[in-house]
């Protein structure tokens, strides 16, 4: 194999100037974050999950504003900068007011996660204290228990195509399995462990080396990842079908030593991905938790879709459009209804059922009528050769979907409020 060496790391100069030239459009944005840790992102390889904090007085209509701001912004940067389409990979998935980033309400655990990097120097040490002040609490237990279920047991090929990736490309199947899947769990893994968010992947790796056991496996990974990837013999067969059998048997045992730190479900020898994912599909959550959890990343969408849409001839948005357009029913539609519908009225009632019974006042006729043009179009096959044409579609009917969750949103806060003075 022919390897391209290590490129310079140049991701502060990225995040740099995407969140000037975003702040220029949209003076609201206050800061800027990536989840991990800088010494996380991997030159050539790792795209940047961005999230931006805005101001508290940003309204409904700048979200919408700035989601196609923000998009343009997106789309000159990828055609300025062809280096960076790996980092562009996607619009800033969360994206958040002050007061939501510190409401104990909306508190998500991947926040301890994150790193800001630019912005505004008082409101970011003011998110800072305020979360790390938090405690561990079952909130943050059952956010880790999920990543474990979502990553756990062997890898699955061809779930993560590499995209973008330029000269690095044939590095990726070993950074697919041990930055994109192995660790995830791991570092699930420790802050299950710990009772302590671990922010870093390097730092969960180090953790896990010495709480774990089999060490020799973090070793392996920590030396590919000092050469870049570039360990020609574990590309080939039969030794890569070797190394996913050690991870996965790097998890079951892993796994096994959390018997006494687990709180909310019993963690037993054997259990497999579709054990540990029962087990934690069967713990109770607050409707008005799972609520604010999936609508969070629903602001940027309409300017993601029509970055994706956008026709830049070195980058590729086909499966990205497909894995979008894959979830967003269920994520902005069928998840935020159902939970609005057991938290407003106590019952599980299918989607349209919440609907009509908050047409006319929570939510306008034309805010239900759009919503279900949104649920019916993009629940409709992707033509084949048309996905960039789709995705322009889905994102000329989206309106309706950003402004109903926003008010939605607004109702389950008043609730959430109304429930706790009663309690």
């Amino acid at each position: 194999m022919k390897f391209t060496p290590k490129p310079p790391n140049d991701f502060r100069d990225f995040f740099s100037l995407y969140f000037e030239r975003c702040h220029m459009q949209c003076p609201k944005i206050l800061a800027v974050a990536g989840k991990w840790v800088f010494e996380d992102l991997i030159p050539g390889l790792s795209d940047f999950d961005t999230r931006f904090i805005l101001a508290d007085t940003v309204t409904i209509d700048e979200w919408h504003q700035y989601s196609i701001l923000v998009g343009q912004v997106h789309t000159e940067l990828a055609i300025e900068f062809p280096h960076w389409a790996r980092n562009l990979e996607h619009l800033p998935g969360l994206n958040l007011a002050m007061g939501e980033i510190t409401s104990p309400l909306q508190y998500y655990p991947e926040f301890k996660q994150w790193t800001f990097y630019a912005g505004d120097c008082k409101a970011i040490r003011h998110i800072e204290s305020t979360l790390e002040a938090r405690s561990w609490s079952p909130r943050d237990e059952i956010y880790h228990l999920k990543k474990v279920a979502t990553f756990f047991g062997p890898y699955i090929r061809g779930i993560d195509p590499p995209i973008n990736m330029g000269p690095w490309e044939n590095k990726y199947a070993l950074h697919s399995r041990y930055m994109h899947y192995f660790t995830p769990a791991i570092q699930a893994m420790v802050s299950l462990k710990s009772k302590h968010t671990v922010r870093g992947k390097y730092d969960a790796l180090r953790q896990a080396r010495r709480l774990f056991p089999n060490p020799e496996t973090i070793d392996l990974i920590f030396n590919t990842l000092d050469q870049h990837y570039e360990v020609e013999a574990d590309y080939g067969e039969p030794r890569l079908t070797e190394i996913e059998q050690d991870l996965e048997r790097y998890l079951s045992d892993a796994w096994m030593t959390l018997a006494d730190d687990v709180t909310l479900l019993h963690a037993e020898s054997g259990d497999s991905r579709q054990d540990i994912g029962a087990k934690v599909s069967s713990v109770p959550v607050d409707p008005a938790e799972a609520f604010f959890e999936g609508v969070k990343f629903s602001r940027f969408m309409k300017g993601r879709l029509l970055f994706y849409a956008s026709q830049i001839a070195w980058f590729d948005s086909i499966w990205l459009i497909q894995n979008e357009l894959g979830r967003i029913v269920t994520n902005f539609h069928d998840k935020p209804l159902e939970t609005f519908g057991q938290l407003r009225y106590g019952k599980d009632l299918e989607p349209h059922q919440v609907l009509d019974r908050i047409r006319g006042n929570i939510l306008t006729n034309e805010d239900c009528d759009g919503l279900a043009e949104f649920s019916r179009l993009a629940s409709l096959p992707i033509p084949k050769g048309r996905e960039k044409q789709h995705a322009q579609a889905i994102a000329e009917v989206y309106d309706p979907v950003l402004s109903s969750l926003e008010k939605l949103s607004a109702e389950m806060i008043t609730i959430d409020s109304n429930r706790t003075d009663q309690t």
